[in-house]
C-alpha cells in the first residue's frame, strides 16, 4: 500500500530545478522525487538496518555453501565469503551503481 504526501507553495525556482533534474535523468519528476526521497531516507538509516543478513547462503550449484580455508588455493570466495566481503565495505544504496551509469553515459555524450 502506498502512501500520497503533497507538499505547498514550493518555490517556482526549486520545482524548475527539480523538473530539470528529472529531464536530465530521463525519468518523470513523479520518479525523481521518489528516488530522492529514497535516498534521504536510506542515507538516515544505521548501516546494519540497509544491509539484511541472508538466511541461507548457496553456492552456484544450489548447495549450502562451504567455508573455504584461509591456505585455498584456487583464491575464490564462496557466496558467504562474497556476502561478508560486501558487508565490510558499506554499499549505501542501489542507486549508486545506477548514478555512476548515468554519469559514464552522460560524460561520453557530452552532458
Amino acid at each position: 500500500m502506498s502512501t500520497t504526501f503533497t507538499i505547498k507553495q514550493i518555490p517556482e525556482a526549486l520545482a524548475n530545478r527539480l523538473r530539470r533534474r528529472a529531464e536530465d535523468n530521463h525519468r518523470s519528476l513523479q520518479r525523481e522525487l521518489l528516488l530522492i526521497l529514497e535516498s534521504a531516507a536510506a542515507a538516515h538509516e544505521p548501516a546494519r538496518a540497509r544491509i539484511a543478513e541472508p538466511a541461507v547462503a548457496y553456492s552456484h550449484e544450489s548447495k549450502p555453501a562451504r567455508r573455504r580455508s584461509a591456505g585455498t588455493k584456487s583464491g575464490k570466495l564462496s557466496l558467504d565469503e562474497l556476502w561478508q566481503r560486501s558487508r565490510r565495505l558499506g554499499t549505501q544504496s542501489t542507486s549508486e551503481s545506477t548514478d555512476l551509469i548515468r554519469r559514464d553515459r552522460d560524460a561520453r555524450h557530452g552532458h
